[in-house]
């Protein structure tokens, strides 16, 4: 029933009561309110000429931004202060800004654009040699490893943000945000380093205590500061487990292996003997995936010794002392994250890992257009830079040589061949040219490319408009301008560019005029980001592996199939799905109607969530247009949407499902809720 009404009610609502009013640029391309192409010449191949502009109106335009940064609609006095002074859009910016939703929307955006996702544990066995370690084999805490790894570099940009500090100088940080469970895998890798052969390892665990055991008790507890005291023979690395006893022993010896212990502490204790082996609990706790605090990463000074992994009440209170390492720990080409997305390997030789660092940092990459002109090509491949190859071999290979010589091919530390260990570093690409000794040099004279500025305001061009900005848009310039000159404050450069003509289409810009006005899509983090802000869920669509689930598990089956931000190798464009494709309406359908389930006359309301009853459906449509849809009494659309929407509650509860029988008024008031839920304001960016 719902399905069959909803369909046809639903294309008289968009097309005719929402589409035509709601002003600006089309649903995924710039044609004009006749359906007109804008553009006649672009697909004949005759020269094209600037495109025609139908400027946006306050109640468009402050709509997309407030959704853009926090996920919510517009309220009536928004509007209105806009509208009567547009200049106060930036003071209603400077609030909206400082809400706990933008912070999880540049969480978000921070971890795309500085690319540390679209990985699983698997991803990190590049790193380990699998066949002896993983990054967490223990199934309830895994999914927490693996989010806490993705998070580090993005929270780390969010509280550099937060305190002003200059964003170009964060690509050469040596402070991070980290958890404990995220120092303790740091310090692990430092102990237990991958050389240049897969299978090759080196535990300087293992050999510094080649007589030592490892201990599983089940039944006595013992006090962890007993477990990790060295002086204390009795107990010193005996483990208190109880979930141990599932084994099938209360007691088991373990060699002194870095792995071993490792899988101990997370709760994956291995095979002993006759002992099966079994999930625990482990040593850490929920508070261990989420005490966030910024931890400054450095080597040892002189005869110090690096943290300890296991050494849990020394990390747990990591903010009053430094995590030191051996292995080098600078910006967000050198963290784990970003090694598990791009794997190198002895043919490779770190090209791939130094490309994706110039597109994440500058936007561009080695791809045969750079005019640079080497002084000198200091660790060129002769094999590989032959015939065309040369020109961008001569820029990749000096540069990429300093992770060459820091770095196995498996991101162990220090590089095991004596060749490209000694071989000198030289920074060649885009007008610079610099010599670097170090992985530090590196990241310092990657801070000050002069490149950063302008590649980071068109990623926010990206994310905010689903489209690249016009490099020579003096607007686009303007921007960064500003940028540079606010000393790279990142909250500036984010103000700039929602408050422009470029994102708010007020006025005529060259983006606009050359590129037209795209409206996209909702992609996934920004259609879930905006159903938790507006209803009240915590986590609507199952993205936070430490909130619990809010969905049923057919709504959960929907999301990984929305479309989403992303990126790729070898491309300095992210990948943003725009198209209002068959799928995407067909997925946000059922996954409307499952979240309408747990709204509209639910069985089990969930705390601190929007909910409506059918015994008062005037006040759930006034609400669906309001809340859910985004449009305010202020905003003119408001009452043709009202109406629409009332109209589509009266029809539903007249419908006669197959068999007779009548539809109820949960039934049609849930149709209705799915019915906003699809509204191209809540559903594309920019409407």
């Amino acid at each position: 029933m719902r399905k069959r009404f909803f369909t046809s009610s639903l294309a008289a609502l968009v097309v005719g009561g929402l589409a035509a009013c709601y002003g600006g640029g089309q649903l995924g391309g710039p044609d004009d309110p006749n359906g007109n192409s804008a553009n006649p010449g672009a697909d004949s191949g005759e020269p094209q000429g600037p495109l025609p502009f139908f400027p946006d109106p306050p109640n468009v335009y402050v709509a997309k931004v407030k959704n853009l940064l926090v996920g919510l609609g517009p309220t009536d006095d928004e509007i209105q202060e806009v509208t009567a002074d547009p200049t106060q859009l930036g003071s209603l910016v400077d609030g909206w800004m400082q809400m706990p939703e933008y912070q999880t929307k540049m969480l978000r955006f921070f971890e795309l654009a500085f690319q540390q996702t679209q990985i699983g544990a698997s991803d990190f066995n590049n790193q380990l040699n699998s066949g002896q370690l993983q990054l967490d084999t223990n199934t309830t805490t895994q999914p927490l490893m693996v989010q806490d790894q993705q998070e580090v570099f993005a929270r780390t940009m969010l509280q550099l943000a937060s305190t002003n500090q200059p964003f170009n100088q964060s690509l050469s940080t040596q402070s991070y945000m980290m958890t404990t469970a995220t120092r303790i895998f740091y310090a692990l890798t430092d102990v237990w380093q991958l050389n240049d052969n897969v299978q090759g390892f080196t535990d300087s665990f293992a050999n510094a205590n080649p007589t030592l055991n490892i201990t599983v008790e089940s039944t006595t507890a013992i006090p962890l500061s007993q477990t990790l005291d060295p002086t204390d023979s009795a107990h010193y690395m005996h483990w208190y487990d109880p979930g141990y006893s599932a084994s099938g022993c209360t007691t088991a010896t373990f060699t002194a292996r870095a792995n071993n212990l490792y899988d101990i502490i997370l709760g994956s204790i291995p095979v002993s003997g006759a002992c099966k082996a079994v999930r625990t609990n482990g040593q850490l706790t929920t508070n261990d995936f989420s005490d966030w605090t910024m931890v400054k990463i450095r080597p040892p000074s002189g005869a110090e010794k690096p943290s300890n992994f296991y050494d849990l009440v020394a990390l747990r209170s990591a903010p009053a002392s430094d995590l030191v390492l051996k292995r080098p720990y600078v910006g967000f080409f050198t963290t784990p994250a970003f090694f598990a997305n791009w794997q190198t390997n002895a043919s490779n030789e770190m090209r791939v890992t130094l490309n994706q660092t110039l597109i994440v940092a500058t936007g561009a990459q080695i791809d045969g257009t750079d005019t640079t002109t080497p002084t000198s090509t200091p660790g060129l491949d002769s094999t590989h830079a032959v015939g065309p190859c040369v020109g961008c071999h001569q820029l990749l290979d000096p540069t990429r040589s300093i992770f060459a010589s820091t770095f196995s091919w498996y991101y162990g530390t220090p590089q095991p061949d004596p060749t490209f260990a000694s071989e000198p570093g030289k920074f060649i690409f885009e007008g610079v040219q610099q010599p670097v000794s170090t992985i530090y040099d590196f990241a310092s004279t990657l801070s000050n490319h002069p490149l950063v500025a302008s590649a980071w305001a068109q990623k926010l061009c990206y994310y905010f408009d689903s489209e690249a900005c016009v490099d020579t848009d003096p607007e686009f310039q303007r921007i960064v301008t500003l940028f540079q000159t606010s000393g790279y404050s990142w909250n500036a450069l984010v103000k700039a560019m929602v408050t422009s003509p470029i994102t708010t289409h007020a006025s005529s810009t060259t983006t606009a005029t050359t590129n037209g006005e795209i409206v996209g899509v909702s992609r996934r983090d920004h259609i879930c980001a905006a159903l938790n802000a507006r209803i009240g869920f915590q986590d609507i669509c199952g993205l936070n592996a430490a909130l619990p689930d809010q969905s049923s598990k057919a709504a959960l089956a929907i999301v990984p199939g929305l479309p989403s931000d992303g990126y790729g190798r070898g491309s300095t464009e992210p990948v943003l799905p725009n198209d209002p494709s068959l799928f995407y309406r067909a997925g946000l359908e059922n996954f409307c109607e499952q979240i309408a389930a747990l709204v509209v006359d639910p069985k089990n309301p969930i705390a601190g969530v929007k909910t409506w009853v059918s015994t008062d459906p005037d006040t759930a449509v006034s609400d669906f247009v309001g809340i859910l849809m985004g449009v305010p009494d202020a905003d003119p659309r408001y009452g043709d949407l009202k109406n629409a929407l009332s109209s589509h509650y009266t029809a539903a509860l007249a419908d006669v499902q197959d068999g007779g029988v009548k539809t109820t008024p949960t039934e049609a008031l849930q149709s209705t809720f799915i019915a906003a839920c699809l509204a191209p304001s809540l559903d594309s960016m920019g409407m």
